[in-house]
């Protein structure tokens, strides 16, 4: 089986390690350079042939979308899959934050990418998906995810959503429960078909 990886935004393949070390066992990996906006990342990831796709934050948006229009499973992690409620969202915190930094960003996206953009837009098409988000994240809520997995539920589609304690990126102290849930889903949904 082939895994295509994608990293957030200002991260890189080395700090998502904890994502791709699960997937090893199941097959091929690969994790490249990706920090491109959502749009763009979109049309690099579905040049690429893989056979499962996941990524974290902003690729975790790229991973949906993607997975959508492959017609492949994916695993997104803390991803804001309604953009234009990530803009709200980060609007509202002071402007020496990360969020508000985050905000100024998306507000340089036309609002028609935005949505064109936006994972939730594609929930009826996404077959099975595996959703982990954080109780405590900081930079995305994690209604977004429940609401993402609500809608594909919806659709039609398989959607199985972990809310655990952890921030928007996962600590070392979450590392070997999202390595079991991403391992148990992956023997239980895709290769017990």
């Amino acid at each position: 089986m082939k895994f295509l990886v994608i990293h957030g935004k200002g991260s890189s393949p080395e700090k998502i390690g904890w994502l791709i070390d699960p997937l090893k066992e199941f097959g091929e990996v690969y994790a490249p350079e990706f920090d491109l906006e959502v749009k763009e990342g979109v049309e690099k990831a579905l040049k690429i042939n893989f056979d499962c796709i996941a990524g974290h934050s902003r690729g975790g948006i790229i991973a949906l979308i993607t997975a959508a229009l492959k017609g492949t499973c994916v695993i997104s992690i803390s991803a804001p899959s309604d953009r234009i409620r990530q803009l709200k969202y980060s609007s509202t915190f002071p402007k020496d934050t990360i969020q508000y930094r985050n905000y100024l960003d998306l507000l340089k996206i036309p609002e028609e990418e935005l949505k064109k953009y936006s994972a939730i837009n594609y929930a009826n098409k996404i077959k099975k998906a595996l959703l982990i988000h954080g109780e405590r994240d900081e930079i995305v809520e994690k209604e977004q995810s429940k609401l993402m997995c609500e809608e594909i539920g919806r659709n039609g589609g398989e959607c199985e959503l972990h809310i655990i304690n952890m921030r928007h990126s996962p600590g070392k102290s979450n590392e070997k429960e999202i390595k079991e849930i991403i391992q148990r889903w992956i023997n239980t949904k895709i290769f017990s078909k």
